[in-house]
C-alpha cells in the first residue's frame, strides 16, 4: 500500500481537526510569572459556579455522544486520540460508564493483538472506519489509549487495564529506531506495508508519563524508554525556547556536518505542538516546559498560533485558540504555577463558554482538551 496524501494530511493536523473553525482567542490582560514557581496552597480557591455549569455541560456532551456512538470526524473516520481523550476525562471524573463504552470499543477496533502477527502486539491504530482495515498505527494514540487505561486501572480499580496499557507501551516502544546515530519513536508502522515512517512528531513522545510508569511497575526497559524519550526532545529545542515539530535523522545523510535532525518546514514552529509536548516533559525537562509557558505568558495579549524558532517572531497574524490556551492551563498546573493557569482560564473562559454552547460530535476532542484543563485546575486547589 502506497501511503496516501489524505493520511499524510490528517496526521499533519491530527491534533488541530477538531477545533472549531473560526474560533479563535486573542487574550487580554497579561500576567506576570516569576520561574513559575509554585504558588501558595489555597490561592487559587474555589473555581466558582462558571466553572462546574462549563464543565458540566461538556461532560453530558461527551457522555451522551459516546452512548450514541456519535464520534466520528467529517471524513467519517473515529480517530482513536478523541476517544483516548474523552476516556482520560472520563477516568479523572470517575465517570465509569461512559470509560468502559470506549474502553471496549477501543480495546475490541484499534489495539492489535493476533496471534497471528506477534510483531505487532500492542501497536494502536491511529484511526478507523467500522468494517475497513486498519491502515496504520499511530504513537501519539497509543500514549493517550495506554494513559487513559493506566488512569482507569487506578481511577475504578481494574489492574487488568494497567496491563493492557504496558502491553500498548509495548507496542509503542517497537516503533524505535537509532538511524545515523539518531534515536527515535518513528510515526507509525502501516500494518499493510509492514514498514515503518521515517520521521518522528515531537507529539510522538511522552516522557514524564513512561517514566512514571515505569518507576510503578519497576520496569528497567520503560525506564530506558522515557531516557531516551527526553534526549529526543532535548534534541529539538528551537533558540527561540520553543520545540520544533519533526525529528528526520535521515537529513543527516544530505548534511553529514551540520545538526539537522529537528526541524519544522520553513522554521515555522506550531505553538499547539509545543503547549503540547511541554505537558509531556514537566517533571523531567521542567526547564524546557518552563520556558513554553513564560513565552506563551509573556505574549499573553496577543498569542499566535506560529512562530519562527530561531527567533520567536510571530510568522502572521493568526491568533491562537482554545487549543493552545486549554493546554497551557494544564501546562501551568504541572508546573506549580496554579495562579497563572487561573488566569488564563478565566481570560478562556468566554471562549471556552461560546465553544460548549455550539460544540459538534466532531469535535470531541477540543471538547476534551477543555475538560482537562479544568480538571487540572481543580487538581491544583
Amino acid at each position: 500500500m502506497t501511503k496516501d496524501s489524505s493520511l499524510e494530511l490528517s496526521r499533519r493536523h491530527l491534533l488541530q481537526g477538531a477545533v472549531a473553525a473560526g474560533v479563535t482567542a486573542a487574550l487580554t490582560g497579561g500576567v506576570e510569572l516569576t520561574s513559575a514557581q509554585p504558588s501558595k496552597s489555597g490561592q487559587i480557591g474555589q473555581l466558582g459556579p462558571e466553572f462546574t455549569n462549563l464543565h458540566n455541560d461538556l461532560m453530558d456532551l461527551a457522555k451522551r455522544w459516546t452512548r450514541q456512538k456519535k464520534l466520528a470526524r467529517d471524513d467519517r473516520f473515529v480517530y482513536t486520540v478523541d476517544l483516548a481523550q474523552l476516556m482520560i476525562c472520563f477516568a479523572q471524573a470517575g465517570e465509569r460508564e461512559s470509560y468502559e463504552i470506549l474502553r471496549e470499543r477501543l480495546i475490541a477496533t484499534v489495539v492489535r493483538n493476533d496471534p497471528h502477527e506477534p510483531y505487532t502486539q500492542g501497536m494502536v491504530a491511529w484511526r478507523y472506519i467500522e468494517g475497513q482495515p486498519l491502515d496504520a498505527s499511530g504513537t501519539t494514540e497509543a500514549l493517550r489509549l495506554a494513559r487513559a487505561l493506566w488512569l482507569g486501572s487506578q481511577t475504578f480499580n481494574r489492574p487488568k487495564d494497567a496491563d493492557v496499557a504496558a502491553m500498548i507501551l509495548a507496542g509503542y516502544a517497537r516503533h524505535e529506531i537509532t538511524d545515523q546515530g539518531v534515536w527515535i519513536i518513528r510515526n507509525y508502522f502501516g500494518f499493510v506495508t509492514h514498514s515503518f515512517a521515517s520521521n518522528s512528531f515531537l507529539v510522538d513522545y511522552d516522557p514524564d508519563f513512561i517514566a512514571a510508569i515505569a518507576e510503578a511497575r519497576a520496569d528497567a526497559q520503560l525506564a530506558k524508554l522515557a531516557r531516551l524519550s527526553y534526549g529526543a526532545i532535548k534534541m529539538a529545542v528551537a533558540p527561540s525556547g520553543l520545540l520544533y515539530d519533526l525529528l528526520q535523522p535521515e537529513l543527516k545523510t544530505l548534511y553529514p556536518e551540520l545538526d539537522v535532525v529537528a526541524m519544522s518546514p520553513n522554521d515555522i514552529v506550531q505553538f499547539s505542538n509545543c503547549t503540547t509536548v511541554a505537558t509531556t516533559i514537566a517533571r523531567g525537562l521542567p526547564d524546557a516546559a518552563r520556558r513554553i509557558l513564560v513565552f506563551a505568558l509573556d505574549r499573553l495579549e496577543d498569542l499566535r498560533i506560529f512562530y519562527y524558532g530561531k527567533t520567536g517572531e510571530p510568522v502572521n497574524g493568526r491568533s491562537a485558540g482554545l487549543f493552545e490556551l486549554s493546554a497551557l492551563v494544564r501546562l501551568a498546573t504541572l508546573l506549580g504555577s496554579s495562579d497563572s493557569a487561573l488566569t488564563v482560564a478565566h481570560q478562556a473562559m468566554g471562549k471556552w463558554k461560546f465553544f460548549a454552547g455550539r460544540a459538534d460530535t466532531t469535535q470531541s476532542y477540543l471538547v476534551g482538551e477543555i475538560l482537562m484543563a479544568i480538571h487540572a485546575l481543580q487538581g491544583a486547589r
